[in-house]
C-alpha cells in the first residue's frame, strides 16, 4: 500500500509522534500552519469519515479531545482550528483520514477568514436542504 499514513503507522517512514495507542496515532504535520500542528488518524486505513467503522470514529476523536488541551498548552495558544478534509474535493490530499489540530494564538488569520461564503439563501433554500439531509440520515 502506498499510504504514506499507513507507511508510518507500520514505522516504515518517520513521524514526529506526538501520542499513540491501540486504534489511533497522533503525530506533527510536516507542513504545519502553526507551531504544535498536529495530525490524528485511525491505525486503520479508510479514506472517508462516513466509511469508518464507528469503534475507529470513536477512538479518534476520543483522542483528539485527549490531545487539543496538551498541545495547546505545549505551544502557548489559547485555540485551535480542529478540522478533516474528508475527500479530495474538499482539499484532502492524503487519502487517510485525519483530523487537523492547529494551535492557535491570534497571529494568523483562522480559517473562517479566509473561506469564501456562499451567496444569500431563502428560507426554502435552507428547509429544502435540511430535509434532503434527514432523508439521507433515515436512509
Amino acid at each position: 500500500m502506498s499510504c504514506i499514513f499507513c507507511q508510518i503507522i507500520k514505522g516504515e517512514s518517520h513521524a514526529y509522534k506526538v501520542y499513540e495507542d491501540d486504534l489511533t496515532l497522533a503525530f506533527l504535520d510536516i507542513n504545519p500552519i502553526s507551531d504544535g500542528h498536529t495530525l490524528v488518524i485511525p491505525k486503520l486505513h479508510e479514506s472517508r469519515l462516513e466509511n469508518l467503522h464507528a469503534k475507529h470514529s470513536d477512538a479518534l476523536f476520543r483522542t483528539v479531545r485527549r490531545l487539543v488541551g496538551p498541545i495547546q498548552v505545549a505551544v502557548d495558544a489559547p485555540s485551535s482550528n480542529i478540522g478533516i478534509n474528508n475527500g479530495g474535493e474538499a482539499g484532502q490530499v492524503i487519502q487517510h483520514i485525519h483530523v487537523h489540530v492547529i494551535p492557535r494564538d491570534g497571529s494568523k488569520p483562522a480559517w473562517r477568514n479566509e473561506l469564501k461564503r456562499a451567496l444569500p439563501r431563502s428560507g426554502e433554500y435552507f428547509k429544502d436542504v435540511v430535509q434532503k439531509i434527514r432523508e439521507e440520515i433515515e436512509s
